[in-house]
């Protein structure tokens, strides 16, 4: 009989559910390498971050028996059923509470916020005066420490080499 590890636990309940590794990685916004990486069993460590990413997705996975097969592999919440052939839905029902996960997911939060959210367009200029900003900073930083050329040295090859230095 197989080993009983995080991995093989994992896997029984992605298939449990009837969840490709994919849509789980998607749904719980791990990247798809890393999850394959412990399926596999290639990592044989799950960091706290990868934990917490996986129960904010899936409520009902019970942390203790993932880590440490003890209990039973669901909580008393109601079980997760995220199927590979269920879409999203536009009201995004299905995705979890990670806005990591899905861009769609932060543009929903910030249409339901009690504050006005602003538009896409509002939302790219924004993004726009904020890296014109940075790119400024950056142009005044280098213009209180300039830096000057010391030395330059250029290799020939033939193995030889000159260097110059500034007057």
């Amino acid at each position: 009989m197989a080993e009983d590890t995080v991995a093989t636990r994992l896997k029984r309940f992605m298939e449990d559910q009837g969840i490709s590794s994919t849509r789980f990685a998607d749904l719980c916004g791990i990247p798809r390498p890393t999850l394959s990486q412990l399926i596999t069993g290639r990592n044989k460590k799950i960091s706290d971050v990868l934990l917490s990413q996986i129960h904010t997705a899936f409520p009902s996975l019970s942390v203790m028996w993932l880590i440490f097969g003890e209990g039973s592999m669901l909580t008393d919440n109601t079980p997760d059923h995220h199927s590979e052939e269920a879409p999203l839905d536009s009201d995004n029902q299905n995705l979890p509470n990670n806005p990591q996960a899905s861009p769609e997911f932060s543009k929903e939060m910030a249409l339901n916020s009690p504050e006005k959210a602003p538009s896409t367009p509002d939302i790219q200029s924004l993004q726009l005066d904020l890296k014109n900003q940075m790119l400024m900073k950056q142009i005044e930083n280098m213009k209180a420490n300039p830096r000057k050329v010391i030395q330059i040295t250029v290799y020939y090859d033939d193995a030889s080499y000159e260097t110059f230095l500034p007057k």
